[in-house]
């Protein structure tokens, strides 16, 4: 494998959950807890869920050997959804 293959393997592997937690964090910003999570920076939010959302994918990854189990994905969206809580839950 060439170091530009295992740069995209790389990319494609993490881009879910970076994806998933801008979505998660522009939707609770946004539109649903707007007064809640007014003091948290956008960036700060997306950072702590992403972190652990990518921190779950390597997990699930070490725990079933491939990519793509559903019971993965749910390992990293629940991991991935524990900073957004924990702030509502102080915020609240």
């Amino acid at each position: 494998m060439s170091p530009l293959t295992a740069l995209w393997h790389l990319l494609n592997f993490i881009a879910p959950p970076l994806c998933v937690a801008a979505l998660l964090v522009a939707l609770a910003k946004g539109l649903v807890w707007r007064q809640l999570l007014a003091g948290t920076s956008w960036r700060r939010l997306w950072a702590e869920c992403a972190l652990l959302g990518v921190l779950g994918q390597i997990a699930a990854l070490l725990v079933f050997g491939v990519d793509g189990k559903l019971p993965g994905y749910a390992i990293w969206l629940s991991l991935l959804s524990l900073p957004l809580g924990w702030r509502l839950l102080k915020a609240g």
